[in-house]
């Protein structure tokens, strides 16, 4: 069930806003929010749509309230779950685990700031280095935190979308009552001899070398996988129905995936019709190659160690996931008690879409509700 968005978007006021509008249309927006009501439309919960107002501009918002109403469900009593999402993803990405996490609690969906259906009012400062990079998330992030009225907040990220949790976590831990990072990337520094080495660059052909340098040129100067989507205009629906089809082929044949591929599919084209925003973050977090440049398991350890009281963290992975799951191991040895990792079953990096059922299991795991091992759905790698 849906609400109709109760905050309209700021107004556009700079010049550059009014151009981006110009060149992709005010409908680009338009038909992102048809293509995300599309997404929920299965919700039984009731779902609350929003762009919630922060010194940055706004930040998109899909809600729900609790199942299972209680005097304790907010505030005081537990605490609302907040997603972040990952790359090429959006808020509505959730949708099939809005039910499954709404059962006591508050669910909040962000669209990334100055990303998605969020406003683009402040540019994005990318090229500008790590640190300034992860600031502009974490801050987002916590005015929206304010501007919403939350205390306390249990942060579920999904790939990036875990980096930055991790990172708000680590500046604001007052306010985080447990963290889940489904996948995250970033944990860890590149092993020695991981990726691809320089005498097998100069085996390549040079055409092969030409191409490596002027991909890993663009990946350094901003340039995302998005921007090939993006730059096909209407015909980047080939892309996406393209990846949906192939990425999900596994999980569509054992009969785990619950999404709708047409809808999910236009979801993400329609995504990526929106102007460039935050997701030119890959480059400033990541070195080609996708290792991150400031390893974030480290950093939230030492962070966490040196707290009286830390929050929980659980970490969760795909049997299938291209992430190297020794980055939530190592964290969890530094960490020791309350922390654990575990495995999705039939899933692989985008867990919560492979398998939901079992992703929504594990997840209710890490909220205090369920076994430690739940054959079929996910299994316990280290506590």
């Amino acid at each position: 069930m849906l609400d109709a968005c109760k905050v309209p978007l700021p107004s556009l006021g700079l010049w550059t806003d009014r151009l981006k509008t110009l060149v992709f249309g005010s409908k680009g927006a338009d038909a992102l929010r048809r293509a995300e009501q599309r997404m929920l439309e299965g919700i039984k919960t009731k779902v609350h749509l929003s762009d919630v107002a922060i010194p940055q501009g706004s930040v998109h918002t899909v809600s729900t309230t609790p199942i299972h109403h209680s005097h304790d469900s907010h505030g005081a009593g537990l605490a609302p779950v907040v997603l972040i999402h990952g790359y090429f993803m959006g808020s509505a990405s959730w949708s099939h685990s809005f039910d499954a996490l709404s059962d006591k609690r508050h669910v909040y969906a962000i669209d990334w700031p100055s990303w998605g259906l969020s406003c683009r009012e402040q540019n994005f400062p990318s090229g500008q280095g790590t640190e300034i990079c992860e600031q502009f998330f974490v801050e987002g992030i916590e005015s929206w935190r304010r501007a919403v009225g939350l205390d306390k907040m249990v942060l579920l990220g999904h790939s990036f979308g875990g980096y930055f949790a991790a990172c708000y976590t680590m500046k604001y831990p007052q306010h985080v009552d447990s963290l889940i990072l489904a996948s995250p990337v970033g944990m860890l520094e590149r092993k020695p001899g991981e990726g691809i080495s320089e005498e097998r660059i100069q085996s390549l052909t040079w055409w092969q070398r030409w191409l490596f340098f002027r991909v890993r040129r663009m990946w350094e100067t901003g340039w995302t996988p998005m921007d090939f989507v993006r730059g096909l205009g209407p015909f980047g629906g080939w892309l996406t129905d393209w990846y949906m089809d192939r990425r999900f082929r596994l999980a569509r044949a054992n009969g785990t995936m619950e999404l709708d591929v047409g809808a999910t599919a236009e979801y993400l084209h329609r995504l990526a019709q929106r102007p460039r925003g935050s997701e030119q973050c890959l480059g400033d977090l990541l070195h080609f190659g996708a290792w991150p440049k400031s390893p974030v398991a480290p950093r939230l350890a030492q962070t966490l160690n040196a707290l009286e009281r830390a929050p929980p963290v659980t970490l969760l992975y795909g049997d299938a996931d291209w992430m190297d799951a020794s980055g939530g191991a190592w964290l969890a040895h530094q960490l020791g008690r309350r922390t654990e990792v575990m495995v999705v079953e039939n899933a692989g990096h985008q867990l919560f879409m492979d398998n939901p059922r079992a992703f929504n299991a594990a997840c209710q795991r890490a909220l205090g509700a369920g076994a430690a091992n739940v054959p079929g759905l996910y299994q316990q790698l280290l506590r």
